[in-house]
């Protein structure tokens, strides 16, 4: 007994199994066929776009060949012999009359090919509505036309930008360049030169002379001693001069009744610094460390 019910239990599973992949198989093969579908309907559109491509290069090239057909002659005069002004000024006035009569000819040619008459007269509800799709259809062609001449006209104006900033980044480069370059050859005159900017360590501290300049700030090599030479303003002696403070000789207090001018108070003199002579008559030889 026990047996038989695992028998049949293992049966009822494989059944719902076999379901399962029945159904997982029927959505599979949807899906392909969805897919097979869609790409069966963008290859349709492909072809259509591209017949419909074909079919307007076709009709540009009638229309240029019908033009070509209207201008056959000429529309200027080649003078082989030098006449009188008035003939000259004759000549040019007909030309300019047979080229407007020219344009307006190609002008009507166009507009009778580009605008068809609607002939709409003794048709029934079904083909009025395949005449309306006809002219939607024209109308969606002649938007797609539009956009795309629109868009290659932004692409083709876009390219020209790019261009002219590419040449003008350039030329700005190559004057940049030749700016350096004349800076360098001026910096290989090996001369000093006043400072014309303004040095930020005289505008602090007044009494500074003016800043030499010792090479050009374009050069590689900035100075040009050696690292001995350099090293040795460092070294040796540094003498320093200290002079004698100016006692005031009168003292100004400012009262109640105005400035009052007396004689100025004696103070002791400051006490010698650690290290250095009371009253230095000579320099003071200071060793730097």
């Amino acid at each position: 007994e026990d047996a038989r019910k695992r028998k049949e239990r293992a049966e009822e599973e494989w059944r719902e199994y076999e379901e399962i992949r029945r159904a997982e198989r029927e959505k599979e093969e949807e899906e392909i066929r969805q897919l097979r579908e869609r790409r069966e309907e963008r290859t349709r559109k492909k072809r259509e776009e591209e017949q419909r491509k074909r079919e307007e290069r076709e009709r540009k090239r009638a229309e240029f060949a019908e033009k070509s057909k209207l201008t056959t002659r000429r529309n200027f005069v080649i003078n082989k012999k030098a006449g009188s002004v008035e003939q000259v000024e004759e000549v040019k006035h007909e030309e300019v009359q047979k080229s407007k009569e020219q344009l307006e000819a190609e002008r009507k040619a166009i507009l009778e090919q580009r605008i068809q008459p609607l002939q709409i007269d003794g048709l029934k509800g079904e083909q009025l509505r395949a005449k309306a799709k006809e002219l939607n259809d024209i109308i969606l062609r002649l938007e797609g036309d539009k956009y795309d001449l629109e868009q290659r006209f932004s692409r083709q104006s876009y390219d020209a930008k790019s261009v002219v900033l590419k040449e003008l980044n350039d030329l700005l480069q190559m004057q940049e360049l030749a700016e350096r370059a004349r800076q360098m050859n001026k910096g290989d005159k090996r001369g000093t030169k006043v400072q014309n900017t303004p040095d930020p360590l005289a505008a602090k501290i007044s009494g500074l002379p003016p800043k030499i300049s010792m090479y050009s700030e374009y050069e590689r090599v900035k100075d040009h001693r050696s690292f001995s030479e350099r090293q040795g303003v460092f070294s040796g002696p540094l003498f320093v001069e200290r002079y004698e403070r100016i006692e005031p000789k009168v003292h100004v207090v400012m009262t109640e009744d105005g400035f009052q001018v007396g004689d100025a108070p004696q103070h002791p003199p400051p006490p010698p610094e650690p290290g250095v002579p009371a009253e230095p008559t000579e320099p003071v030889a200071v060793t730097a460390e």
